[in-house]
Parts: structure tokens; sequence; C-alpha cells
């Protein structure tokens, strides 16, 4: 079983203008919270935002207090605490009529989402990233938070999970190693 990967999901450059954990401050409190429950990523109004893994998209939508976001959940377990786990990733603070994708899409590292803006409880135009380990219910439907009771409604940091490239390059990464699988299975046709 492989660990969790994350890829930046805006470049320029990537800015944190928050982590998890900071600002004790009352309205994480009123929220339940210990603290911030992700990072704020800095993002220009309009900025792409970009899937940090590949995955399914859960939700687009309004959070209830004029937030909009995107959510993706893994489609496979990876290695979490000594077991395993489904993870999903949470995109907030998106630009309203951006989103590029919609619930049940399949998307792959770099696929684009939508945009930043400052929709919800934000002052400043910024990405929300929060990841959160999940398991799977008894039924399709049902999916429960791994660490739901941990002060953060379930999120972690993601520190350990970023591997420190953008998303916007693996789409390029990915467009070279497929022309060259595609090069290499035309030279062994011809070797044939």
């Amino acid at each position: 079983m492989a660990k969790l990967e994350l890829w930046y999901p805006v470049k320029n450059p990537f800015i944190i203008s928050q982590r998890f954990g900071e600002n004790q401050v009352p309205l994480y409190k009123e929220l339940g919270m210990l603290g911030h429950n992700g990072w704020d990523i800095v993002g220009n109004y309009g900025q792409i935002i970009r899937a940090a893994h590949e995955g399914i998209v859960t939700f687009t939508g309004e959070d209830g207090s004029g937030g909009l976001g995107v959510v993706i959940r893994t489609q496979n377990q990876y290695d979490y605490n000594g077991g395993r786990a489904y993870f999903k990733s949470i995109y907030w603070h998106c630009k309203p009529q951006s989103f590029r994708v919609k619930v049940g899409d399949t998307v792959d590292i770099g696929t684009v989402l939508a945009e930043c803006d400052t929709t919800g409880k934000a002052s400043n135009s910024h990405l929300h990233f929060g990841l959160k380990p999940v398991n799977k219910g008894e039924e399709d439907w049902q999916w429960y938070n791994i660490e739901q009771d941990n002060g953060y409604l379930g999120a972690i940091d993601p520190i350990s999970y970023w591997n420190g490239n953008y998303a916007v390059d693996a789409m390029l990464i990915l467009s070279i190693l497929k022309s060259m699988v595609e090069a290499l299975k035309k030279l062994i046709n011809i070797l044939k």
C-alpha cells in the first residue's frame, strides 16, 4: 500500500497564509474547532484551482454560509496510521459560476476544478485546502470521517502529503509519459 501524494493545487508561487491548527480564535471555536482545519493558499481572484490528486468529485456547491467549494474523494485506499483509508480533499472559497467539474466526474491530478474567490467566510481571495481520511460505510453513499472527534471536524494536517510539485505540471509530465509510451509501442511494432 502506498501513501497518498498531493500536488500543489495553485501556482503563483505556492504561498501559505494560514496553516493547519493556527489562529485559535473565537470563529473556529464557534464552528466547533480548536483552530484552522486546513491550509489557506494565496490565490489571486479568478486563479485556476486544480485537483491535488486523482479521484471522484463528490460535491460541488455551497456550504450554507455562502462558501463555494469542491470535494474530491480518492478511489483507492492509502496508508494511514498503520491501516488503510480513503481520503477526501476540500477546495473552498471558489468563484461563483467557475466550477469546471460536477458530482460524479473522475479527475486526474491537475484537472481544473474552479477559480479562487472570497466566497463564504473569507476576507481575501484564496484557496482553503482541507484533507480528511475517510472510510466507506455499509451503503455506497455512506462515508465516515476517521478523525471526526479530533477537534478539526475530521481534517488532518496535509503537510506530510505534499510532494513539492504543482498539479499543473503533472498534466505536462503525464502528457510526455503518454507520448513516450505511444512512441515505444510504435517502435516495438516496427521491430517485430
